[in-house]
C-alpha cells in the first residue's frame, strides 16, 4: 500500500462507506485496540472480522461524526504506520465510547498511531 492509496482507504472511512474501507482487510482480520485511558483494568478491545469492523463503527457513528487526517505514513516490508489526527464531534450521548461517555456537543480531538501488517 502506498500513501496515494491509504489517503483513498482515509476518504473511504470519513465517508462512511464502510464496505469499501473493510474491502482493504484480510478476510480474518483482527483489529486491536489500546487498553481504555479511563479504566486501565478495562482489556484493550478486539474486533475479529470486517463485519465486527462494520458493527462497531455504525455504532459509532449514529453518535459522533469521526474525521481522520493523516499525518505521518510509513511503510517497510509488510509493516505499515500512520499517525493520524482524529476528531470526534458528538450530536447524540455515547455512554460506551471508548474511553469515556460523551455527552451531545462534546468535541474529543487526538493522535492516534496505528500499525498494520500487510499482507499480498
Amino acid at each position: 500500500m502506498n500513501k496515494d492509496q491509504y489517503l483513498e482507504y482515509v476518504d473511504h472511512f470519513n465517508n462512511k462507506r464502510y464496505d469499501a474501507v473493510t474491502s482493504y482487510f484480510a478476510p480474518d482480520v483482527t483489529v486491536e485496540y489500546y487498553t481504555n485511558w479511563a479504566n486501565p483494568e478495562t482489556p484493550a478491545r478486539t474486533l475479529r472480522g470486517p463485519q465486527a469492523f462494520i458493527d462497531s463503527y455504525k455504532l459509532l457513528h449514529e453518535h459522533c461524526r469521526e474525521i481522520l487526517e493523516l499525518r505521518d505514513f510509513l511503510v517497510d516490508g509488510d509493516l505499515m504506520a500512520v499517525e493520524l489526527y482524529t476528531e470526534f464531534h458528538c450530536f447524540k450521548d455515547h455512554p460506551t465510547f471508548s474511553f469515556r461517555p460523551l455527552k451531545e456537543g462534546d468535541v474529543i480531538i487526538m493522535t492516534n498511531w496505528v500499525i498494520y501488517t500487510l499482507e499480498g
